[in-house]
């Protein structure tokens, strides 16, 4: 505003020839060219300050931006935290399942083989006492026979004695 009215006055004052209007018209023109190099001043200024707040605006965009990704780094934590804790959990409850039926499966083992020796122990008494048996019935059968061989003589002597005498007598005998 005050450039134009001092645009005003030089032109006004190029009018009058004299040499005081000249001299006036050299101040004026003096405060035109400082007035318009503060003008020039104040838009590198004012760029200045655009391109400030253009930076300004893409360091808070970016500000934001990272802040955001921290939130989300943050919320992926917990639930990474809460995933392990979970699978934690499961593997302790897999293990301890697994703990007890393997001592279940000892358990048994032993069992069976506490069972294994018992039958063995019963198999070679049953062995000894059919062994025994055995041989009690191969002596039994040997002295039957025995008994039976002399029984057939004794029957033979008897048969030819009662045969001289004209008598029939018959020989019992007891087999024990």
């Amino acid at each position: 505003i005050e450039r134009d009215r001092l645009l005003a006055e030089v032109e006004n004052l190029s009018a009058n020839s004299d040499g005081q209007s000249h001299k006036l018209q050299d101040v004026h023109s003096q405060k035109l060219k400082h007035l318009e190099a503060q003008i020039q001043d104040l838009k590198k200024k004012q760029e200045n300050q655009v391109q400030l707040l253009k930076q300004k605006q893409k360091s808070d965009d970016a500000a934001k931006k990272l802040q955001e990704e921290i939130q989300s780094i943050k919320a992926q934590k917990v639930q990474l935290q809460q995933k392990i804790k979970q699978e934690a959990e499961q593997f302790r409850q897999w293990k301890a399942s697994r703990d007890k039926e393997l001592l279940q499966l000892k358990k048994e083992g032993r069992r069976n083989e506490y069972e294994r020796h018992k039958l063995q122990a019963l198999n070679q008494r049953q062995k000894i006492v059919l062994q025994r048996k055995t041989e009690e019935a191969a002596i039994a059968t040997k002295r039957l026979k025995e008994l039976l061989e002399s029984r057939k003589c004794s029957t033979r002597d008897n048969s030819v004695m009662s045969n001289g005498n004209g008598n029939h007598v018959q020989v019992n005998f007891l087999v024990s």
